[in-house]
């Protein structure tokens, strides 16, 4: 397993760069005997490639097991190290355990299901690129292709047991701000500040933590050209997330708004753009994928942890397309960063965890 993981940490393929471990894995499956389809996601996110699915056939319903292809920089030249049990990198980059954790379980699975051949369910694995930059290789996915109605994605940098029931919906926001460039010495009124629009709808933005169900970012502004030129124009982006669909209406309906207000008064335009960034999702303590889970961690006496989670992942796409999908902890910690560890033994648990979800049902 130590080797394994390694192997794949060692692997520098950042998003959209993901060819080098798409490369590692076709070529590891096909030595097993395993066909590796890629699909045209790469095409349409910008990738060097797409993303992976490997079919293994089985008896039983089929079922899906996923990890993200990707990293964040930096992982050139990595160095890991193994103490007591913890592999971390030397300090100088990270160490790629998200999501490299997640295609070493799988993997070191597999490898096991067939030396031992033992009976398992039909699988699916599908490996996605560009995760880190919003899913976009799981939002390129053709669902169509796809059998298994349940999956677990090994993606959750939280102790093993731990598992994601939770998640609120998430919409991005774009506003184009448009004025009138003059200068800004010598004929200012002949221009219209992009800027002095934008003050007051960022004002009645509300940022952080807007309820208990609500968080709130402005995340960039751009615009101008010069301190003595009135700028024509500013971008401003931003997202909220919440678990209430009624709150994400009004904040949307309140920006729309102040919008509309602010280039009424400026005589300016401004366009406010909104997409949902991901959609969420709620899994009940009865749900065939949670229930499945918590018989595997009650076999091998680990507790199990629901999460109400923040963040998005892949899961997220995956169940807003009809497939029940639970993202499950590897043990990893402070991903994205030089500090980035796991231990040795949670991998291994991770690997049999995926051996008993995998079994045919008695």
């Amino acid at each position: 397993m130590y080797r394994l993981f390694v192997d794949l940490a060692g692997i520098d393929a950042v998003s959209l760069h993901e060819k080098p471990i798409a490369d590692h894995l076709t070529d590891w499956f096909s030595r097993r005997g395993l066909t590796v389809e890629m699909d045209d996601a790469g095409q349409k996110c910008g990738s060097d490639c797409g993303n992976l699915l490997v079919r293994i056939p089985g008896t039983d319903e089929p079922l899906m097991l996923v990890a993200h292809l990707d990293t964040v920089a930096p992982t050139a030249g990595l160095q890991p190290i193994l103490e007591d049990d913890i592999i971390r990198s030397d300090g100088q980059t990270i160490l790629g355990a998200d999501n490299r954790a997640g295609v070493a379980v799988i993997l070191y699975a597999v490898e096991q299901l067939l030396a031992h051949k033992r009976p398992h369910r039909s699988l699916e694995l599908v490996f996605t690129i560009a995760e880190e930059l919003g899913m976009l290789g799981a939002l390129a996915l053709d669902f169509s292709s796809l059998q298994a109605r349940e999956a677990y994605i090994f993606d959750c940098s939280r102790e093993i047991g731990s598992y994601v029931f939770q998640t609120p919906t998430a919409i991005d926001f774009d506003i184009d701000f448009y004025g009138k460039a003059a200068h800004s010495g010598v004929n200012p009124e002949r221009g219209i500040n992009a800027l002095s629009m934008a003050l007051p709808v960022l004002q009645a933005i509300p940022v952080g933590r807007v309820d208990a169900k609500t968080v709130a970012n402005i995340g960039t502004i751009r615009g101008g050209q010069a301190i003595n030129v009135v700028p024509d124009q500013v971008e401003v982006t931003g997202e909220m997330r919440s678990f209430d669909s009624t709150t994400l209406e009004k904040l949307t309906q309140s920006i729309q708004d102040s919008c509309l207000q602010a280039a009424q008064k400026h005589n300016g335009r401004i366009e406010p753009h909104f997409k949902v960034g991901f959609q969420g999702f709620t899994l009940s303590q009865d749900n065939p994928v949670v229930e499945r889970l918590l018989r595997v961690l009650e076999r091998l006496e680990i507790s199990g942890n629901p999460l109400v989670y923040y963040g998005g992942s892949d899961a997220n796409v995956f169940n807003a397309n009809g497939i029940q999908a639970l993202n499950i902890g590897i043990g990893a910690s402070n991903p994205h960063s030089t500090d980035e560890q796991i231990a040795l033994s949670d991998l291994l648990s991770g690997a049999q965890i995926i051996q008993y979800l995998t079994e045919v049902d008695r």
